[in-house]
């Protein structure tokens, strides 16, 4: 997909969206997602905006 795009010259992101933990986040980044919406696995944590930034962490964003 990620190569379709830069051929076509897009500027379409790859956005995954559920299922997205701290276990595949670094995983689908490399795939070529642009965009992670990991809303159960942020909004279920103990701590919300610890599990944002260990998120961040792993991917680069």
């Amino acid at each position: 997909m990620k190569a379709l795009i830069a051929r076509k010259g897009a500027t379409t992101l790859i956005e995954i969206d559920g299922g997205v933990t701290n276990k595949n986040a670094a995983q689908l980044v490399e795939a070529g997602a642009d965009v992670l919406v990991a809303g159960s696995f942020v909004f279920k944590a103990k701590n919300p905006i610890e599990t944002i930034a260990d998120l961040k962490k792993l991917t680069a964003f």
